[in-house]
């Protein structure tokens, strides 16, 4: 990325941004807007959200901006590219310098096009929103090379965003996942599907020595249940078990056996020839005939 070509305006409008941005609201912004793309990222990767905590490297990368200046009006931050040369702390980033670039730009695309986003970004959004007071709201200059894109963020536009809330009504589900433990519920368990949905489970008394055993491994569960967001859905476990642990078995010897020691063994004498693969109580009609003299004609 050819670095003079490449810059991102942020342009801050609020109660807490006239004349500048308060130091408080600054930072809450900018804590809410990066999560916000982290999560963009992860849900463009089909990848679970991750809670709250020390960002790992990819998620670094898909905010590796620089602030290379601010303007007083309402609050101007101009971003740049990282630097990527001689700098241990952005680890892959010397190799995928364009990749926050393109994460925001694909969050923008989205947003230009009507297209709904993850629910976990646009809480982040609207939140980073909010970070700027009474009708808080910010806009996006980005400019990459010869490409341009330009929106606005604020509430409602915001709200536009969010997928709408489909009412499910509680029907069978039968899930397989990760069981594990709510941190905020200790008398909760959830089931974590591959896809990354969090299925939050109840279950009756009798069965609770039965999942507490299970915690922390693969399950299958059935249950009445329905899916609350794109990502949270709830159960009521009426059957649980584990999922069974693939076990090799000794189908295969690890040393070859000499072609004389495994005919022995399934008592072949010689070449056997395409008869001996039909079924001795099989009556053959005219039709099956011709599909054998196929067969054979194409072996000659």
């Amino acid at each position: 990325m050819n670095e003079p070509d490449s810059r991102i305006t942020l342009t801050l409008r609020g109660e807490h941004a006239k004349k500048g941005v308060s130091l408080d609201a600054f930072d809450g912004f900018i804590t809410h807007f990066t999560t916000a793309l982290r999560r963009h990222y992860r849900a463009s990767k089909s990848e679970p959200p991750r809670r709250a905590g020390h960002p790992v490297t990819a998620d670094k990368l898909a905010t590796a901006f620089r602030l290379v200046e601010f303007k007083v009006g309402s609050g101007i931050a101009v971003l740049k590219p990282p630097l990527t040369d001689g700098d241990p702390g952005l680890g892959l980033a010397s190799e995928v310098p364009t990749l926050a670039w393109g994460n925001l730009g694909s969050l923008l695309a989205a947003a230009e096009s009507g297209e709904h986003l993850d629910d976990d970004v646009v809480e982040e959004l609207e939140a980073a929103a909010k970070c700027l007071g009474k009708e808080g709201s910010f806009f996006v200059d980005y400019r990459s090379g010869d490409m341009a894109r330009t929106h606005a963020f604020d509430l409602p536009e915001i709200a536009r965003l969010r997928a709408p809330q489909v009412i499910e009504t509680s029907r069978q589900h039968t899930i397989t996942g990760s069981l594990h433990a709510i941190d905020l519920e200790p008398d909760h368990v959830a089931i974590r599907a591959a896809s990354g949905m969090d299925w939050r489970c109840r279950y009756p008394d009798d069965l609770e020595q039965r999942v507490l055993t299970l915690v922390g491994k693969r399950v299958w569960a059935r249950g009445a249940g329905k899916t609350t967001s794109p990502r949270v859905g709830t159960l009521d476990v009426v059957e649980i078990h584990p999922v069974a642990e693939y076990e090799q078995t000794a189908l295969f010897t690890g040393a070859p056996l000499p072609l004389e020691q495994l005919m022995e063994r399934q008592a072949i004498r010689g070449p056997q020839g395409l008869a001996a693969f039909a079924d001795p109580e099989w009556e053959p009609d005219d039709e099956s005939e011709r599909f054998l003299e196929a067969i054979f004609a194409e072996n000659e």
